[in-house]
């Protein structure tokens, strides 16, 4: 398996199952915060997203924390506090995953990360070893360019 393929690809995030997710044996989810649960436009997380992660957390039991390589957004935007978030975390990094791990209380195999970028979020994910679903959303634009900067620089830092 190539270290950058995710184990699973979404085109919006409602299509990840909970459900699914509980058969596999996940008890944890490390998910992204910028394009990925927030607008990137206004940082904001829409009404739908806080049910969909509400029902991971209630129906399934699954334990959600936001790790992010931005700064945390303002108390308007939408964080709820009943969600831990690391942010500034500083992924690829292995250990920007094992402190989430540790505030989850999970262990790899129990753990999926969910993201929409391939360096921060896919691969620093098979890094550790973690189930992977990269989110391929209409609030996501290739930037081929951006990325393969953004690659080397990880890869520098790492």
């Amino acid at each position: 398996m190539s270290i950058i393929k995710p184990s699973h690809i979404a085109h919006s995030i409602y299509e990840i199952d909970g459900e699914a997710l509980q058969r596999a044996g996940i008890k944890g989810i490390i998910i992204d915060w910028n394009n990925t649960i927030a607008a990137k436009k206004d940082g904001t997380i829409s009404e739908s997203i806080n049910r969909w992660l509400h029902e991971l957390r209630s129906q399934y039991g699954i334990k959600v924390i936001v790790v992010s390589n931005g700064k945390p957004p303002k108390e308007e935007d939408g964080h709820s506090h009943e969600i831990p978030a690391l942010f500034e975390a500083g992924k690829p990094k292995k250990k920007a995953f094992v402190a989430a791990m540790n505030i989850l209380g999970t262990r790899i195999h129990e753990t999926a990360v969910i993201g929409n970028g391939i360096i921060t979020d896919v691969w620093g994910g098979n890094r550790v070893g973690m189930y992977t679903i990269f989110v391929s959303s209409s609030m996501v634009k290739p930037r081929f360019i951006g990325t393969l900067k953004r690659l080397f620089v990880k890869v520098v830092r790492v």
